[in-house]
């Protein structure tokens, strides 16, 4: 699937993580653009200045989390009609329901399964562009 002008934006601090990221994005979404972030805050420029058509964001951060991330990003008319989804390693159910009560669209658990991530994406961005 070719989807032009597709920005989606990844807030991590973990290299690795970040590295697997790109990967998944050069191999299945070669035709989205990958943007990067290493905190929150960086983040949240980020989305004001360009937009993107989604943001992934990590939880655990020094500094600012990600609760308190999208927080801002929903309180930000700039921001706030952007989807949000969380990857994290906080994997109990609790952590899961705050996530969504928090306003993550998705909730994704680490280690992500790459095939079953990618055809998640895949789905939500033709949704969303059809």
């Amino acid at each position: 699937m070719e989807h032009k002008n597709i920005k989606i934006l990844y807030i991590e601090d973990d290299g690795v993580n970040m590295l697997l990221m790109r990967h998944l994005f050069k191999k299945k979404l070669p035709s989205v653009e990958l943007l990067e972030a290493s905190t929150i805050q960086e983040g949240i420029g980020l989305a004001i200045k360009v937009q993107p058509f989604l943001i992934l964001s990590d939880i655990h951060f020094l500094g600012m989390n990600g609760f308190e991330g999208i927080t801002q990003l929903k309180a930000d008319p700039r921001t706030s009609m952007i989807p949000v989804w969380a990857i994290s390693a906080f994997v109990l159910e609790e952590d899961i329901r705050k996530g969504k009560d928090a306003g993550f669209e998705q909730y994704i658990t680490k280690p992500i399964h790459i095939g079953r991530f990618s055809k998640l994406l895949e789905a939500y961005i033709e949704q969303k562009t059809s």
